[in-house]
């Protein structure tokens, strides 16, 4: 196997020093998550004590919209209006204390508000998901997963995708935010991911083969190196005829805080569509499971990987 070995010591200390430069800075929970939480546990809280929205907000003075984006986590929320809720509607301790400690978590600013339209709100939106989650499955048909581009290939996208960016888009602020998540793939404490990529994704031509070489040797890397990290290929040939099968990119998210959850975000052009409902997260633990049972091993894939970046080296 034709392998650059210095590529996984300059990701290894990368990797590491974004995450030391990040130390006593770092949220490690999402407020997104704790805010979806939270939604369902004041619109809980509300029918168990028989309250409609017409009298909670008659005795709160909340204005009846406001109560209503709180329950389905529209906007972000306010402790100090949470904690008028839950005194209003006599929810009682420990159960009280949860819901405030999920208040305080849900109105925290991330590290990516600071970045906001000039990283996207796309990948703000997923670094916020990424933050508190305890495992990430990613399945990528497409292109190679945010989470393990080289700075070379997110800078080649970046600019490819321009004309589809607000004009606050900073190619150079989208790159640091992007090595910032990628920061909870090092250390003792880094986020367990697995991620699925479709060997379409890895041969279609999205960058040049120099960029493209580099990036391979990067996921080798990142797979041989990283404790955390599984990349598996899911390979030309896989026998997928009876079976489910995924349309678009995916990430799959579990969580322990604030309660055991499950997340799915599904790609589209547009937007990430982000998926609660236990039926709906059904379906792509199928599909998960499904991709999981079908890629290469790790070790083969580590394999096809760098065959494939020859081939790249080869052609420049």
């Amino acid at each position: 196997m034709g392998y650059d070995a210095g590529i996984a010591a300059s990701l290894v200390e990368r990797l590491n020093r974004m995450r030391q430069s990040m130390e006593g800075r770092v949220v490690n929970f999402s407020p997104y998550v704790n805010r979806l939480w939270l939604a369902a546990a004041i619109l809980d809280a509300r029918k168990q004590a028989g309250y409609t929205t017409d009298r909670l907000s008659q005795e709160t003075g909340i204005q009846r919209q406001k109560i209503s984006h709180i329950e389905t986590a529209n906007r972000p929320v306010d402790p100090a209006v949470i904690r008028l809720i839950v005194d209003a509607l006599q929810v009682a301790a420990p159960r009280h204390t949860k819901i405030m400690r999920a208040a305080e978590r849900a109105a925290a600013q991330g590290w990516w508000k600071r970045y906001d339209d000039e990283m996207g709100p796309r990948q703000a939106q997923t670094a916020d998901l990424e933050a508190g989650a305890i495992t990430i499955f990613e399945y990528q048909p497409f292109l190679i997963p945010g989470l393990l581009q080289t700075p070379d290939f997110a800078r080649a996208r970046a600019e490819a995708t321009r004309t589809t960016r607000s004009r606050r888009f900073s190619t150079a602020r989208d790159l640091e935010a992007r090595a910032k998540r990628q920061a909870i793939l090092s250390g003792t404490d880094a986020t367990p991911y697995e991620v699925v990529i479709d060997e379409t994704a890895l041969r279609r031509r999205t960058v040049t083969a120099d960029v493209m070489h580099r990036q391979l040797e990067h996921l080798i890397g990142a797979t041989l190196h990283l404790r955390a990290v599984t990349v598996r290929v899911l390979p030309l040939d896989a026998a997928l005829a009876e079976r489910l099968q995924a349309r678009s990119a995916f990430s799959y998210y579990t969580y322990t805080d604030p309660d055991n959850l499950e997340i799915v975000t599904v790609d589209t052009n547009i937007d990430d569509m982000i998926l609660t409902e236990n039926d709906k997260v059904g379906i792509y633990a199928s599909l998960r499971s499904e991709l999981q049972d079908d890629a290469l091993s790790a070790a083969d894939s580590v394999e096809l990987l760098a065959a494939m970046a020859q081939e790249y080296l080869t052609r420049r």
